[in-house]
């Protein structure tokens, strides 16, 4: 009897660990934890990655919500509501490729996204204005083949713009991380209502 019982522990035990598992190392940046938060969710628990080998990821730190109103005879987006205590995380599907300027080099900010991270052989990468982008980031956003030729004939390529593509919403409580939900639509972060999540004050 107590045989069963002791595989029965270990089983268990083995189980949250797993659970626990985070692809990418914790951070004490506020920013930066959310968004590891998030990819560790994705990449184990949304369909959206199964789909795409390369997402792009976008912060949204005041999230405000828009309903469709008649305003003087015409319709207008109206926000009428904000919610000050949700921090979002977008990850895209990367259905376009990054525009790559002459002036993007390795030291430069702005220019290109200067952070990623690579899950199960999936490329994650997000922007930060306070990072250089180095040679590493440089190299691997080639490697997954991530950026667009230089522009030629002074003619930029052709960007697509999808309105069916879905992303992934991560909606996290701005005084507790820990506490989070996800979303998937089509549908921008704003124009839908988010999540219920008990945030407290």
């Amino acid at each position: 009897m107590r045989r069963p019982i002791i595989l029965l522990l270990l089983w268990l035990l083995l189980v949250n660990c797993y659970s626990q598992e985070k692809y990418i190392p914790q951070s004490t940046n506020f920013a930066e934890f959310a968004i590891y938060e998030a990819i560790t969710d994705f990449a184990d628990n949304c369909r959206l990655f199964k789909q795409d080998s390369i997402f792009y990821i976008t912060t949204l730190d005041t999230l405000k919500h828009y309903t469709l109103q008649r305003n003087q005879g015409t319709l207008e987006w109206i926000c009428d509501s904000i919610y000050a205590n949700l921090f979002v995380i977008n990850i895209i599907p990367s259905i376009n490729k990054l525009f790559y300027f002459p002036d993007a080099v390795v030291g430069s900010k702005g220019k290109l996204p200067s952070r990623y991270v690579i899950v199960k052989g999936k490329l994650f990468y997000w922007d930060d204005d306070d990072y250089p982008l180095t040679e590493e980031t440089l190299s691997v956003l080639k490697k997954y083949d991530a950026l667009t030729d230089m522009i030629h004939d002074r003619v930029l390529p052709e960007t697509v713009i999808s309105d069916s593509k879905e992303i992934a919403f991560y909606y996290f409580c701005r005084n507790n991380l820990l506490k989070h939900k996800r979303a998937v639509s089509s549908k921008s972060a704003g124009y839908y209502r988010p999540p219920k999540l008990k945030c407290g004050n």
